[in-house]
């Protein structure tokens, strides 16, 4: 037997089948053998028991252990099955002395084992289901959410998508970073509501941003057209927060517009963290009319000597733990500083996951942006997979959001 046969995959067809037994047994779930050891206890007490006495009767609960754990219905099955032969060994006399308890214990063992079985058959579909929902969900959110580019303009960007609890994952953040002729063109927005409305308002704002931010000269302009797009097509009570980034070529001079959004957070290696606030307020896209068309644009000052810009959504800033507070996005922000942006997002994403108790009621999004004039190679991962780095081959690889969906296949924004 070659050595190549006992490291293939389970499921070859070449492995011997007791190897792959025996690693499948060494794999066993230990809540499985809960019924076994029910089954063990119940025998021995049968079998020790003096004066005749006898708790056959309960291995009638023995199935149920079995339905308990997330189990297969062929689990189930064949627990009642051993049951009924632990039953048929132990008590062989009972056949002819008290045919009528046999009976009702077996009739017990039967029922329980069949209700379970049906239980497991009913929580194997569900199952089904859920997954068949969070593969469409991902498809969705990879159709809609393309990776920002890796490195475009002068500008490093770096994303984090999380999926809030409920609504199956579907939220309405939204983000788009494009390289234009204009210079660096970003959106972070939150469309109101939850759910494939909100999906499918998101996915018609990203797919107008991205026309308008080659064509359209301003900033506010961009803004206007969209706003004017969304009243068009929406409700009267449909809009879209949204904050839009314009970097110029050369990282001077950078404006912001800021529709309702909340406020960028400029954040230093040093621990400073600074909202800018003091920016020309404007109502939602898909409101601004109702304002006079009153959408001015504002300075944004860039982080320097490795700083980020962070842009997010109230997802995160809303988050509450369990005594209703906030998640205090500028202090943790500024305590997990660090000059890699990866680093950051990945330690702001699990101190938001621990604040909000693992559970996230609302989508979140966190969008990094660092500003460099001059675009040096940057270091790359190769062809290892296991590399925090993206692999060469390109600059507008896109860093995926982790745990929510794998988009690293996709085309990203601005290529």
């Amino acid at each position: 037997m070659s050595t190549a046969l006992l490291t293939d995959d389970v499921h070859d067809e070449r492995r011997p089948l007791p190897m792959a037994w025996i690693r499948h047994f060494l794999c066993v779930d230990p809540a499985a053998c809960l019924p076994l050891a029910a089954l063990l206890v119940v025998a021995a007490a049968d079998l020790c028991l003096p004066g005749g006495g006898s708790v056959i009767g309960l291995l009638i609960a023995v199935p149920v252990l079995a339905g308990l754990r997330p189990s297969s219905t062929r689990f189930v099955v064949v627990t009642g099955a051993a049951t009924l032969a632990t039953l048929g060994v132990l008590e062989t006399s009972m056949i002819s002395d008290d045919l009528l308890r046999f009976g009702a214990v077996i009739g017990g063992v039967l029922g329980t084992t069949a209700m379970m079985a049906v239980a497991a058959r009913s929580r194997e579909r569900s199952d089904h289901a859920q997954a068949d929902l969070r593969a469409i969900t991902d498809t969705m959110r990879r159709a809609v959410l393309r990776p920002a580019p890796y490195w475009t303009g002068g500008v490093r960007t770096r994303v984090r998508y999380l999926a809030d609890a409920g609504e199956a994952g579907l939220g309405g953040d939204l983000y788009s970073v494009m390289e234009t002729s204009y210079g660096v063109r970003v959106i972070v927005g939150d469309v109101r509501g939850k759910g494939l409305a909100a999906v499918e308002q998101a996915a018609d704002v990203l797919g107008a941003f991205r026309e308008l931010a080659h064509n359209e000269p301003t900033l506010t302009g961009v803004a206007l057209r969209l706003d004017g797009f969304l009243a068009r097509r929406g409700g009267a009570e449909d809009f879209v927060t949204a904050l839009l980034v314009q970097i110029p070529p050369g990282g001077d001079a950078a404006e912001v517009v800021n529709c309702g959004h909340p406020p960028p957070l400029l954040l230093s290696l040093d621990g400073a963290s600074t909202f800018v606030d003091a920016l020309p307020p404007a109502p939602p896209l898909g409101l601004i009319a109702l304002a006079g068309d009153a959408c001015p644009p504002g300075p944004l000052p860039l982080p320097s000597g490795g700083g980020h810009l962070l842009l997010y959504t109230d997802g995160v800033t809303e988050s509450r733990d369990a005594a209703g507070r906030f998640y205090p996005l500028a202090e943790r922000a500024a305590a997990l500083v660090h000059p890699d942006p990866d680093v950051l997002l990945d330690a702001l994403e699990a101190d938001l996951h621990t604040h909000a108790g693992g559970r996230l009621q609302d989508d979140a999004t966190l969008l990094s942006l660092d500003v460099d004039p001059v675009s040096t190679p940057r270091p790359c991962g190769g062809d290892d997979p296991g590399s925090a780095r993206p692999p060469c081959g390109g600059d507008d690889l896109a860093h995926a959001p982790r745990r929510t969906s794998d988009l690293a296949h996709e085309p990203a924004d601005g290529c």
